[in-house]
């Protein structure tokens, strides 16, 4: 039976999680929040004196989840507060656009190809003339174009010219909703400048210890760049001991992200844990008295807080401080922790900081890694005993890894989309490797003033990342190393997550029933796959996809794809990775079939018929589509009867010259330059030919009877 006593913490963080999840589920509109929550704190406060006077058990329970209700109408309360968008003058309340606005860069500064992109919190705008103050974040882009290393830095005062635009929704199916990211971190709006845009007028850092920071670690990777020549051993030094991600090889990335590993790029709990030990040992022969145990808390929780200032404050290393900072306090005060409300406590702490941090990934997955290797990895480690300690240590990492793996396993089918089947093999090797990185960095950085030493150190700190990346790059070499499109949806991973804890409580208590609804998730989600299945065989659609500076369209048959694009897609696999593989992903397509619109041979299924004007017309399903890339020289004799017409590439076009034609629709892709699209809009509005524009209104989907 779970007995809920020793835990008093968790019951506490998973109301408040409770309360902010009610908010965000409702809307993100929840009314009365600050009067649900005094209700419920004045209940308490009856019920507790009701308690005291009548000795009743009844009154002291339901005083207990009056308490627990405070804390769920508090979360819900404390996510409105933090909901920026509420501010009467915020920037999604303004009546016109503004001319100018001015505000501080209040975020770090990061490096992209050819520009460098930040966040901006507004301070005033020039509307109809007039200076206001107002309120918001908007996140710029900035045009890298200079001699300088940062155009802008963190604390600096800019005068910007023009009006700050609200961030797009996906504008593909199933692609990742970037405008719902940007939200969770209280950004709304963006603002691609020019370099003549905008100009720096001061500067006013808003948190001084932050500046520092920044500052510190700017000076920090610099010193890393100086002695590490080549990029990719530099990236990966500057991500895992700094948390700067700006020179990480996108190659490098992937292989990590494909074998598992990527954990030990993103500055997190595993580092802080690192550190910790290392500290602890050094400090263990001054660790005896009640004061040298005070002075040493104080040593380790100063260390552990600049280590999370220098490398960004992220919500997984918040969450290490935090909590081994508790950690710390107790052993200095002679008091046992319990690392379940230890947790609890840090999750509690940084969601009354920040309550978005809930629907952060990293925040999740840090979280969750952590209560797998604190529950599971014991329960792992007890199946096999070893009496050779290489083994056992083997072993020890082996269960670790599982343990980790295992309780993420369905957010990362959910977010992700794909397992690193050799998970285990990499991690056996990358993770004390990436120790060893991470001890010679720092102490390379900490004698960087030595000349000898420091070159011997940079040295070794090089070598053992090239070898870690060699060894990622083999495994991932593997066959069949990685299981790729596979789509969930948050309910099935629900379900995963509720099968997972049935299994633990038949194994753990011996109990029939857990076995049986066990079994009855597995029916559910195998009854749910087939019935899935059988829809996609049945499935016919033509999407035309809206993507960055080219055309592409898939034709899905079944199970089976075609997707046709212009050459551009080829030299930019990301535009493909992010707009269109996850919507085929969700169709059950895993591997469609390409060809480009000027291929002489297509795959089998569709006709092509090339224009004496070098125009297409594509015939599949008995669907007619005309796809025009150049200006239109043939006119039919009569009028000649087309599904769509695709107008692409800027075609130089004049909508009369489209009326010999008859079309259901005509679309406009993001091939087209924004001039283009604009003046076409107009004209075809004017000649009131009806159209599509994929870059307004995002993908253009057809489902075939």
């Amino acid at each position: 039976m779970l007995r809920w006593a020793p835990y008093p913490f968790v019951r506490v963080t998973l109301s408040f999680i409770a309360g902010i999840l009610l908010y965000i589920f409702s809307g993100r509109d929840l009314p009365y929040t600050l009067e649900v929550f005094a209700f419920f704190v004045a209940a308490y406060l009856v019920a507790v004196i009701l308690s005291w006077r009548l000795k009743s058990a009844i009154v002291t329970a339901a005083a207990g989840i009056l308490a627990l209700l405070c804390f769920a109408a508090g979360g819900a309360w404390f996510t409105n507060l933090n909901t920026e968008s509420h501010q009467p003058n915020h920037l999604s309340k303004l009546p016109s656009a503004a001319t100018y606005y001015t505000g501080v860069v209040d975020d770090y500064v990061m490096q992209k190809p050819g520009y460098q992109s930040t966040v901006l919190s507004v301070e005033q705008l020039l509307v109809d003339g007039e200076w206001k103050s107002a309120s918001g974040k908007v996140q710029l882009s900035i045009p890298h174009d200079s001699d300088k290393e940062y155009e802008v830095g963190y604390g600096d005062r800019l005068l910007i010219k023009g009006a700050p635009q609200p961030v797009t929704p996906a504008l593909n199916p199933n692609q990742f909703d970037y405008r719902a990211y940007l939200a969770n971190k209280q950004v709304y709006h963006r603002h691609y400048l020019q370099s003549h845009q905008y100009l720096k007028v001061g500067s006013a850092p808003p948190n001084p210890i932050l500046y520092f920071s920044i500052h510190l670690r700017r000076k920090l990777d610099s010193l890393l760049k100086e002695h590490i020549a080549e990029r990719r051993e530099y990236g990966i030094s500057s991500a895992l001991i700094l948390g700067v991600k700006d020179e990480l090889d996108n190659e490098i990335l992937k292989v990590y992200n494909n074998t598992g590993t990527t954990h030990v790029l993103a500055v997190s709990g595993l580092h802080v844990a690192l550190i910790y030990g290392v500290l602890m040992l050094a400090l263990v022969h001054v660790n005896r008295t009640r004061k040298q145990r005070i002075a040493v808390a104080v040593a380790l929780i100063s260390f552990l807080w600049l280590y999370a200032f220098v490398t960004g404050l992220s919500p997984s290393v918040l969450r290490a401080v935090v909590m081994f900072s508790l950690v710390t306090v107790a052993r200095a005060i002679s008091r046992q922790s319990n690392i379940y409300n230890t947790l609890a406590v840090a999750a509690f702490f940084l969601l009354l900081y920040n309550p978005y941090y809930l629907l952060d990934v990293g925040f999740q997955l840090s979280f969750l890694a952590v209560l797998g290797i604190v529950y599971l990895q014991p329960l792992l480690y007890k199946t096999l005993e070893f009496d050779n300690r290489l083994l056992d240590k083997v072993w020890v990492l082996f269960t670790v890894s599982v343990a980790a793996q295992l309780i993420t396993f369905p957010l990362g089918l959910l977010y992700f989309h794909q397992f690193p089947v050799y998970f285990w093999l990499a991690n056996l090797v990358v993770v004390p490797v990436s120790t060893g990185v991470l001890y010679t960095g720092m102490a390379a950085l900490a004698f960087s003033w030595v000349p000898f030493l420091s070159f011997l150190l940079f040295q070794l700190h090089f070598w053992t990342i090239w070898f870690m990346n060699e060894f990622t790059i083999r495994v991932h070499q593997l066959p069949q190393a990685l299981i790729q499109g596979i789509d969930i949806s948050a309910g099935q991973a629900w379900m995963l997550y509720a099968l997972m804890l049935c299994f633990i409580l038949f194994l753990v208590l011996r109990r029939l029933p857990y076995l049986v609804l066990a079994t009855g998730i597995v029916a559910i989600l195998a009854v749910q796959e087939i019935r899935e299945g059988m829809q996609q065989q049945q499935q016919r659609a033509l999407t035309i996809y809206s993507l960055r500076g080219t055309s592409a369209l898939s034709l899905v048959r079944g199970q089976d794809a075609i997707v046709l694009a212009d050459k551009g897609l080829e030299l930019d696999e990301r535009n493909y990775t992010f707009n269109m593989q996850p919507h085929l992903w969700h169709k059950g397509i895993e591997q469609p079939a390409f060809a480009t619109f000027s291929a002489a041979n297509l795959p089998s299924g569709i006709s092509h018929a090339l224009l004496p004007d070098s125009n297409s017309l594509y015939v599949w399903q008995g669907q007619k589509l005309l796809v025009i890339s150049r200006p239109l020289k043939v006119q039919p004799k009569a009028a000649l009867s087309i599904d769509y017409v695709l107008l692409t590439n800027s075609a130089r076009v004049n909508p009369e010259d489209l009326l010999p034609f008859s079309f259901k629709h005509l679309i406009l892709d993001a091939s087209n330059k924004p001039w283009y699209l604009q003046r076409m809009r107009q004209q075809l509005t004017t000649t009131g030919i009806p159209f599509y524009d994929v870059t307004e209104k995002g993908a253009f989907v057809v489902e075939v009877e």
